[in-house]
């Protein structure tokens, strides 16, 4: 029998027992000085401005909500009044996860009407737009000229332009398609390398010699990102020269960077010269993490598939590969991403599997993107995995803990944020409403994490 299995006899009760967890997380984080105040009682600095872990984040929580139950209306405008404030005086920065693109995303998705905060989103609609269109520009200025190989944090969804890409998509065509003529220029390769390939340390992230450098396949901070969001504005209607070979080159390499064990399908967190000249393989920390931050089971060396998370891993790199197949209509990449994320699901080291209920690297994130992918595929073994992945989050469900989920584990010195959307309460009871509810998200709030 499969470690995820088919619960059909008690999806009715696991379905109320995940709205009751939401209940509980969302009773938890409605205060944000009860929020501030447990997390400087556990020592955890906390920054109120990003989406990863401040205030947007959580308001997203409470915005998904209110389109269910116009109560959470009130709690969804207090987090955004301390997002705005927050805001203010964050430290510069561009990517959709720092404080202005995170408020420009959130701001529209908690909105009841076309009035309602119509002031600051068209301010923050236009400020988001100035900095994608820079960002945009210096890229291809860079490719054009033949200036150097481009840099994780300029076109990944957490700082680059796959993040912004994410924003803009329903709010700015102009800026968008700026974008996205910058990640079709990022898919042209250089020097006899992929277009998208770093001159960074593939742990450290610190700059070196190309031929030292890597591929990130990550949806988090690697080409997956750029896959997504070409995919996903096609299939919205906006198209740019070239944009149908960029998606192509795209999903074509990840084809090739797969390897296959018994199971099926997988990826590596990244690809190197080094490693294919014999040297052994090292993988990328997590998404957004400060200092590296992984599993025993993502140790340097690694030859076989890691942990499934969304941030690196086979499901978000599946989900990518789907949305590339369902926009220009290619099965076989299609039957790729659904083969993937099944055989992410058989393995038996998914019994282990994460330690923890958030979006990033936790059961959060991996509900979410097989819900995704089970909602846009054919294979109807996808949809009878949910129950069990819902059931091992639900048992990081605590009514007792601060925030109502276990709070994440201590790896390598490094705690994750437990409150927030990222990798806290708050992403992971929105996976859970995703599931109670079977219904796509109103909000559509995992565009944040580039599913959908």
């Amino acid at each position: 029998m499969s470690p995820i299995t088919d619960h059909t006899a008690t999806i009715t009760p696991l379905r109320e027992r995940a709205a009751a967890a939401v209940a509980v997380a969302a009773e938890r984080l409605a205060d944000p000085e009860r929020v501030a105040a447990a997390l400087a009682a556990t020592g955890r600095p906390w920054d109120p401005a990003g989406l990863a872990g401040g205030a947007p984040g959580i308001a997203l929580l409470y915005a998904e909500l209110a389109r269910h139950d116009s109560a959470f209306r009130t709690t969804a405008h207090t987090w955004l009044g301390l997002a705005a404030r927050a805001a203010r005086t964050a430290a510069p920065g561009i990517g959709l996860y720092d404080a202005v693109p995170a408020l420009c995303f959130v701001l529209p998705r908690a909105a009841a009407g076309p009035q309602d905060y119509r002031a600051a989103r068209d301010h923050l609609r236009a400020g988001t737009a100035v900095l994608a269109e820079r960002l945009a520009g210096r890229e291809r200025r860079r490719i054009a000229d033949r200036a150097g190989h481009t840099a994780l944090e300029s076109y990944d969804l957490i700082s680059g332009l796959a993040g912004l890409g994410a924003v803009l998509l329903d709010q700015d065509r102009p800026a968008t398609e700026e974008v996205l003529r910058g990640l079709v220029a990022l898919t042209e390769p250089l020097a006899g390398l992929p277009g998208w390939w770093v001159a960074q340390d593939v742990d450290s992230y610190r700059a070196v010699a190309p031929e030292l450098g890597h591929a990130n396949l990550g949806l988090a901070h690697g080409a997956p990102g750029p896959l997504a969001v070409l995919a996903l504005a096609w299939r919205q209607g906006l198209q740019v020269p070239g944009q149908a070979e960029a998606i192509t080159r795209l999903a074509e390499w990840l084809l090739d960077a797969a390897r296959t064990d018994r199971a099926g399908p997988w990826w590596p967190t990244a690809v190197e010269l080094m490693r294919d000249a014999g040297a052994p393989e090292r993988n990328a920390p997590d998404a957004d993490a400060p200092e590296r931050n992984t599993s025993d089971a993502d140790a340097p060396g690694q030859e076989a598939p890691g942990r499934p998370s969304w941030c690196y891993g086979s499901p978000g790199i599946a989900r990518a590969l789907q949305l590339a197949g369902l926009a220009l209509d290619v099965p076989t990449w299609r039957r790729t991403a659904e083969d993937a994320l099944l055989a992410a699901l058989d393995r038996d080291h998914l019994r282990a599997g994460p330690t923890d209920a958030g979006l990033c690297h936790g059961w959060g994130g991996l509900l979410q993107c097989a819900w995704r992918i089970a909602q846009d595929g054919t294979d109807r073994r996808t949809a009878e995995r949910l129950p069990g992945l819902a059931t091992r989050l639900l048992q990081l469900s605590d009514p007792d803990a601060p925030f109502g989920f276990t709070e994440p584990r201590t790896r390598n010195g490094w705690t994750d944020d437990p409150a927030g959307f990222l990798t806290g309460a708050a992403g992971a009871a929105l996976a859970l409403h995703t599931f109670a509810t079977e219904r796509a998200p109103a909000t559509t709030w995992d565009r944040a994490l580039l599913l959908a």
